[in-house]
């Protein structure tokens, strides 16, 4: 069910799952019975892909409608509504990085909801106690005419932003992630989600480039054990938006000693915060 860009999610976040225990998001009791086998259709998010996936008993078989080659995973159900995955074979597009990873971790999905055209899906690395990795819909069948549902792209620089004449007029808006540099406990990192995408991994004084492909209202939020924290951005093409994203460690009632905080910044203080972080 996964598809090369949750694999690279998986690369970019493997590392944070040997660092740090996270809480899942709870599953609602659900009959799943009728989707342990058949054909479903897969148009994951932030991408324009569609993949034919065929369950059949302990195997799936995943293909990209535009390609030939067909990757093959073990399927294990652990409960009605949750299910192991396993490489097994394929991938020839697949990186090396990507490969690795896929060999060395299992993947394990939640479904969450059921209804007669699609179902929904949770899923973690290894574990359903690990932080999701994706947030996504199986289709029961293949959609008439489907649109792209890329959402956003990880830009590495700004040349590329003044390189395609980024303006007020341009079809995309972009966004400026980033979390400031602290001393204490500067190894503790954490996920930040847009719109239920994993968007990245907050390090410590590290900031990411963004260019925002759909207009509208989107949520961000992070998460770190039980505490999240969140904001609420209202896309529009041609603007330029800075999320700052911080931790604030100190004594607590709670069962740990840290606050997370995400706020949006006045572009012109964002600017001048962002240039002082790490860009990845």
């Amino acid at each position: 069910m996964t598809s090369h860009q949750a694999r690279k999610t998986i690369i970019a976040f493997a590392f944070i799952l040997l660092l740090l225990p996270f809480v899942s998001r709870s599953q609602n009791k659900i009959s799943c019975a009728s989707l342990h086998n058949g054909i479903f259709h897969f148009y994951p998010k932030n991408s324009a892909a569609h993949y034919y996936s065929r369950r059949q008993g302990d195997y799936q078989y995943e293909t990209l409608a535009s390609g030939t080659d067909t990757t093959v995973w073990q399927v294990k159900w652990t409960d009605d509504c949750t299910y192991v995955e396993k490489y097994v074979s394929g991938g020839k597009k697949t990186s090396p990085e990507e490969l690795k990873i896929i060999k060395e971790h299992k993947l394990v999905y939640e479904i969450t909801g059921v209804t007669d055209e699609y179902y929904v899906f949770t899923g973690h690395l290894d574990k359903t106690g690990n932080p999701p990795i994706q947030i996504d819909t199986m289709w029961l069948k293949e959609k008439t005419n489907p649109v792209s549902n890329e959402l956003f792209k990880h830009v590495t620089n700004e040349a590329a932003l003044r390189k395609a004449h980024f303006s007020d007029t341009s079809k995309y808006a972009v966004l400026y992630v980033y979390r400031p540099g602290k001393l204490t406990n500067s190894l503790a990192n954490y996920p930040l989600y847009f719109d239920d995408n994993l968007l990245c991994a907050m390090q410590n004084k590290s900031g990411y480039i963004f260019v925002i492909l759909k207009e509208g209202k989107f949520k961000m939020n992070s998460s770190l054990y039980k505490d999240e924290s969140g904001t609420e951005l209202d896309i529009k093409f041609g603007h330029v938006y800075y999320v700052k994203s911080m931790i604030h460690w100190g004594i607590s009632s709670r069962l740990y000693n840290f606050k997370l905080e995400m706020v949006q910044m006045d572009p012109k203080e964002g600017k001048t915060e962002f240039a002082d972080v790490n860009l990845q």
